[in-house]
């Protein structure tokens, strides 16, 4: 699911709710909310071997907060004990692409089950650091820009919910665990040998795979106005995300000319990574 598709079906999920008559609405109660919040990440960073291991060069640094973000949600209760939890959040460059969505069923007042999907980018820098240190004797990357790219952590989970609510205090813990995938991508890198003619190309192309996942969430809701039973207040939210991957890769290698290429396929050690969120925002219920 796209994040256009995901901002789409929230939209659907308003007007149809509002043009139901109010007897017989499907959806009994809303909450809205907008927060921003920063995010910190870390990741094992394993020595470099005979092969470029991608998983050093996600972005993470001692500073902390190295994301932050801007987020919209919201959360439906339907008739028949049904909830829909949406969140969507953006960086700076104001792409929609940290969608957290959840179906969630509480067969008891005090604890529910989830289902949802899970995705959040990341930035992979200046990988090409790699050949131009250990690759002696060459050029090692005739491209001289700051390489970057984007890619995503990606996931289907299912969970435990454990909603608080007491007056104007509401609470939200939700435990989560699935399975997840980065997505690929393709590289390119031109090498020329030093004090001679000879060209080299490496082509990259990672390798789909699949690693469990912990996801824990918490969220605190505080009601601080009521204006005709629309309630306005303040909401803390939190979580972790754990897991352990790495990036494999084909790798094929091409001297002089496109003929025979030396093509090889990269298994690389796992990285146990791991990302933190804090964020504050504003709501309405009703």
């Amino acid at each position: 699911m796209t994040a256009r598709t995901s901002i789409l079906t929230i939209g659907l999920l308003f007007a149809f709710a509002f043009k139901v008559p109010a007897q017989d609405k499907l959806i009994e109660k809303y909450k809205v909310s907008l927060w921003f919040g920063v995010r910190d990440v870390s990741r094992d960073s394993l020595k470099n071997n005979d092969n470029l291991d991608f998983m050093n060069y996600l972005h993470s640094s001692q500073d902390m907060a190295e994301y932050q973000y801007l987020g919209i949600s919201t959360h439906l209760w339907f008739r028949g004990d049904w909830e829909a939890d949406i969140k969507i959040a953006m960086f700076d460059g104001f792409a929609p692409d940290n969608i957290n969505l959840k179906a969630q069923y509480f067969p008891l007042k005090n604890l529910g089950l989830s289902l949802g999907f899970y995705s959040f980018p990341q930035l992979l820098n200046d990988f090409s650091t790699y050949h131009r240190i250990n690759d002696v004797g060459f050029y090692g990357d005739l491209d001289n820009n700051f390489r970057q790219r984007s890619i995503h952590e990606t996931g289907l989970m299912v969970g435990l919910v454990l909603p608080i609510d007491y007056r104007f205090f509401h609470c939200a813990i939700q435990l989560n665990g699935g399975i997840s995938s980065m997505s690929t991508f393709k590289e390119t890198v031109d090498q020329k040998q030093i004090n001679s003619n000879l060209r080299r190309e490496i082509h990259y192309k990672t390798l789909k795979s699949l690693a469990p996942f912990l996801f824990p969430e918490i969220e605190f809701n505080i009601d601080c106005f009521n204006f005709n039973n629309v309630k306005c207040g303040i909401q803390i939210q939190s979580n972790l995300y754990f897991v352990n991957r790495s990036i494999d890769y084909n790798r094929t290698t091409y001297e002089w000319t496109i003929i025979s290429p030396d093509i090889e396929r990269i298994d690389n050690p796992i990285h146990h990574f791991e990302k933190w969120e804090l964020d504050f925002g504003i709501y309405l219920r009703w």
